[in-house]
């Protein structure tokens, strides 16, 4: 019994590090066709920030996500230009960031694809 104590206390402790290094946090690059703004996104009190770090905005917080399961991620996102912020959702699959925002419970979403730089 003691053994599978072990062994589980050795998993959670080798698997909380792979957890915390995601690989969400970095500059990503927004479509061109979005205006092309790069955004940082860093730890934040136990939480992901988006701040824009580009373009006119530069410096204003553009969202906040918290890791539902690895490459997963939930919160909200905000549309600066609109002053609007929104249910988001993101999805990270190497160096490409699929992010989304949805309105009316998640009847209505648009997404685009962050590229890391």
């Amino acid at each position: 019994m003691r053994k599978i104590i072990l062994a589980s206390l050795i998993a959670v402790i080798t698997a909380a590090p792979a957890f915390a290094a995601d690989g969400i946090e970095g500059m990503w690059q927004r479509p061109a066709n979005k205006g092309g703004a790069l955004e940082r996104i860093s730890a934040c009190g136990g939480a992901f920030c988006v701040t824009v770090a580009s373009g006119e905005h530069s410096g204003k917080s553009a969202g906040k996500f918290t890791m539902t399961a690895p490459g997963k991620y939930k919160g909200t996102l905000t549309d600066i230009s609109a002053n609007k912020t929104y249910n988001g959702k993101a999805t990270l699959t190497g160096n490409s960031l699929k992010m989304s925002g949805c309105v009316m419970g998640g009847l209505i979403c648009s997404s685009e694809i962050w590229s890391r730089q």
